[in-house]
């Protein structure tokens, strides 16, 4: 038997909104209507401060963020890994040259690590990335400072390649970051608005289903009810009716594991 699924979540609010404001313009006949002038006020597309209007503005806000920020952080994310592999090839190649006897063994501690490490530094987040790459930056001048003539300056990466990438890294990720501040602000203003707008939803399938209460045919009452938004599951054994996008099949069972 096919079941009401009242909305729970942004789209599903905005989807059961938008159904019963445009089937409230398309019936004009006024005793045809399923829902009150009062509720459709709130609807109204023709007036910019109704509340599904601000929310549907909010909600487009949300996506324009969310698409600002979907490309900076996959920079961000590239960038990072070629940071990674740069600080990781870095102390790989600079132990190797310790093992050779080319760099002093205690020189490890210039770029922050353990002078007898055999592991490299964490660089497993952004921050322990960040941490790593600067500290090669200003580990390889320290050593410099104090090695004097001597100094042997590392190489394939040099130092001087991973704070160019950290600088770049630094640049995508303070973006990302930005953007992603904006983005919960946005998200913030949607959740703002999303009480009544649930409520409202609600209150719609519920004056929706009991306009259509006396209906004699249940197939029939439900075909009219999901013209305002009313949303109904259908279990995957029962045909769904033809053109309903708000009627929605559950998906079958999954089979039984056999002993």
């Amino acid at each position: 038997m096919p079941y009401r699924r009242l909305p729970n979540s942004t789209p599903a609010v905005i989807r059961t909104l938008k159904n019963a404001r445009d089937t409230y313009k398309n019936t004009p006949v006024a005793a045809d209507r399923a829902i009150s002038a009062e509720q459709f006020a709130q609807l109204d597309n023709t007036v910019p401060n109704s509340l599904l209007n601000r929310l549907l503005k909010e909600a487009n806000d949300v996506d324009l963020a969310q698409a600002a920020q979907a490309p900076l952080t996959n920079r961000t994310a590239q960038e990072a890994a070629r940071l990674t592999t740069l600080v990781s090839h870095f102390h790989q190649v600079f132990d190797l040259g310790t093992a050779r006897g080319t760099f002093a063994i205690g020189a490890r501690s210039y770029y922050g690590r353990d002078v007898s490490a055999t592991t490299i530094p964490d660089i497993s987040t952004y921050d322990a990335l960040d941490t790593a790459a600067e500290n090669i930056g200003t580990g390889e001048s320290a050593r410099g400072n104090a090695e004097g003539i001597a100094h042997v300056a590392m190489s394939l990466p040099s130092a001087a390649e991973v704070t160019g990438q950290l600088g770049t890294f630094r640049t995508f990720h303070q973006q990302s970051e930005q953007a992603q501040v904006n983005t919960d602000s946005e998200q913030e203003d949607v959740s703002a608005l999303y009480p009544d707008a649930h409520t409202l939803a609600v209150d719609i399938c519920d004056t929706v289903e009991f306009f259509y209460r006396k209906e004699p045919d249940d197939a029939s009452r439900r075909a009219k009810c999901m013209r305002w938004g009313v949303v109904y599951i259908y279990e995957p054994s029962e045909p769904l009716p033809a053109n309903q996008p708000n009627a929605v099949s559950l998906p079958p069972a999954p089979p039984t594991p056999q002993p």
